[in-house]
Order: C-alpha cells, then structure tokens, then sequence
C-alpha cells in the first residue's frame, strides 16, 4: 500500500497543473488599432509563443495595412510582469486612437488574470489611466500617444490566477 501510494505521489496529477504565473504558457501575441472595435484599422499577424526565461517577441514589420504598420518592439514576458522595449528604433509617439496597441491570448478557457498594471516606477513612459485591461485571457495594453525610443521601458505586472495549463 505505502509504495503504491509513493508511485502515485511520484507521478504527480492526472490533469494539466497550474502554471507559475504566465511561465509556461501557450500565447499568441499581435498588435491591434481602432477607432471602432467593431472595424479595425490594423490587425497584426498573430505570434504564438511559449512563455519562458528568454524573449518571447522581436516584432517588425508586417507589411502595411490601411497605410498602417508594426512599430518595431521587444517583448519580454515574465512569470508576473511583461516588458516591452524599443531598443533599436528612434525616438517617434504612437498615433492617438481608441486602442492602438498589443493583444496577448493567453490559450486557456479560464479568467486568468486577477488583475494588471502599469508599474509606473519602472517603466519609463506613463500610459493612460484605463490603458491595460483583460477579458478573460486576453490582456490588452493601448500605447495611444506613447512617446518610444531605445531608452524606452514600458512594463506591466499582472496577478495570475491558477488556471490550469491548457
């Protein structure tokens, strides 16, 4: 009976277990711009990734849609916080829309995000108030109006609430 059970506590759960934060996890990331949700300006192309220790994105250009185009960035997701950069890229802002930014899906059918951030003391650039927000497992970050450039750090802590991997 006692080696039975340490066979079972060796194999470990019989379902996916729970990620540490977003490590591990199966993403697709793309950027997005619109004045009305409903009819977009620019959808990028979908980048799926496995979060892990190293850099999950070096976005480039895509090619141009509606005269619109990717604004070259670093995208670095941590187990509790996601960091972009523009390291080789000169200074320029963002246009101003009702959402011009970064779409991370997070592919797992449960609320994943308890909440997100701005962390403003480590980030180099302010976004609006109302800039990051998640549906389900999709997290959302606006750069409307954000000044970039290569000294420029915009990072965002999240609380992950322990889904399952999916």
């Amino acid at each position: 009976m006692r080696a039975a059970l340490l066979a079972l506590a060796l194999l470990g759960p019989a379902g996916p277990v729970s990620a540490e934060g977003l490590m591990d996890r199966n993403v697709s990331f793309g950027a997005l711009a619109y004045e009305d949700r409903a009819a977009p300006i620019f959808v990028g192309q979908r980048h799926p990734a496995k979060v892990s220790d190293g850099v999950e994105y070096g976005l480039g250009p895509e090619g141009p849609q509606n005269g619109w185009d990717i604004i070259p960035a670093i995208i670095d997701i941590r187990a509790d916080r996601i960091v972009i950069t523009y390291p080789d890229i000169p200074p320029d802002s963002f246009p101003v829309l009702e959402f011009n930014g970064y779409v991370l899906d997070f592919l797992t059918e449960c609320v994943l995000f308890n909440s997100a951030a701005q962390n403003v003391e480590l980030s180099t650039e302010a976004l609006s108030e109302d800039a990051v927000f998640s549906e389900i497992s999709q997290l959302f970050i606006d750069m409307s109006g954000v000044t970039f450039g290569p000294d420029t750090f915009i990072v965002i802590d999240v609380d992950v609430a322990p889904c399952p991997l999916g």
